[in-house]
């Protein structure tokens, strides 16, 4: 199959910077309160460079082509149902802790993966236009967030010690992770001047945003007790508005962001019907629970690593060896 038949249905820088942006957003929503903002503004030139160097070797080519794309599209598949389940069981444990029972787990994640599937037996196309409707949806929600929660804030509780340089570090390549997932999209995108500069403002207003999220959670709650909580970011909500009602409404909303995210991830697999696949095997190994024990620090370092590969193994040749549409 050649290029020409592959970019049958192109899609936009701008849609990929979105999926970036909403996608992310799920992993920020898990590190606000947790991560040392300081530490995570400092470690954002390096996440940005790296993405600087992935889009400059990627270079709207195939990035699983020749025997090297191959590797690659073997750990691009195994890390994103890692990642997948992971996303799929932190999101139903969120449920469970916001009004749900421990008893509803199962039905909880089952519910969580059948828009993925439909989704997954879906054009690429079609998610990707999806995310720009979520964006509006969490443009709102972020707004809101701000609106609510900046008189609370404590400003004395952001100069505290610094925390775990290496643990925020890991936290905002884990924010950042999503644009990794983006980069086999790429050879679809309609090229337009000032595609690569877009991108990287896209990744940066990603890790900015995640930097104000982690500031305003640990101004209202305070470092110390964020980093007893389950779910910081939503406690903090629930705070801003005084009640646990208000908690459970935006762990509902931010089932957008986890969506996007899980969507993107199984994306990965190629075209229609792997993406669905991938979101079967997500929900399989989210059943075994095995998620809740990789540490959240694994993840992030598990997504960097890729990243690096991915920059090391040259894929090269004339086969493709995962379509995408």
């Amino acid at each position: 199959m050649d290029d020409r038949k592959m970019n049958q249905q192109p899609l936009s820088a701008r849609q990929l910077g979105v999926a970036v942006m909403v996608g992310g957003l799920s992993w920020a929503g898990v590190q606000a309160g947790r991560m040392d903002w300081r530490w995570a503004l400092a470690a954002l030139p390096v996440g940005i460079l790296l993405g600087w160097l992935l889009l400059r070797r990627v270079n709207r080519q195939a990035l699983f082509r020749g025997v090297g794309g191959g590797a690659l599209a073997v750990l691009y598949g195994g890390w994103a149902v890692v990642l997948l389940a992971c996303v799929l069981h932190r999101v139903a444990g969120r449920i469970v802790h916001t009004g749900g029972s421990e008893s509803h787990t199962l039905w909880i994640l089952l519910l969580l993966t059948l828009p993925l599937l439909w989704i997954g037996c879906g054009k690429a196309a079609a998610f990707f236009r999806l995310v720009e409707v979520f964006w509006l949806a969490v443009i709102a929600v972020l707004l809101a967030l701000g609106i609510g929660m900046l008189p609370n804030v404590e400003w004395r509780y952001l100069l505290l010690a610094p925390g775990d340089w290496r643990a925020s570090a890991l936290a905002m390549a884990e924010v950042l992770g999503p644009g990794l997932f983006t980069l086999p999209h790429l050879h679809q995108v309609k090229p337009a001047p000032g595609d690569r500069r877009r991108g990287l403002a896209w990744l940066t207003a990603l890790g900015l945003v995640g930097t104000a999220l982690t500031v305003l959670v640990a101004g209202v709650l305070s470092p110390a007790l964020a980093g007893q909580l389950a779910d910081p970011f939503f406690a903090a909500a629930g705070v801003m508005g005084n009640t646990a009602r208000l908690e459970g409404l935006i762990s509902a909303l931010w089932l957008l962001p986890d969506l996007t995210l899980a969507g993107l991830l199984a994306q990965s697999w190629g075209r229609r019907p792997r993406p669905a696949i991938a979101a079967a095997l997500g929900c399989a190994l989210a059943l075994t629970g095995l998620p809740a024990l990789i540490p959240m620090e694994v993840l992030g370092g598990g997504t960097l690593l890729l990243a690096i590969l991915t920059l090391l193994i040259p894929s090269t040749g004339e086969k493709i060896v995962v379509p995408f549409s």
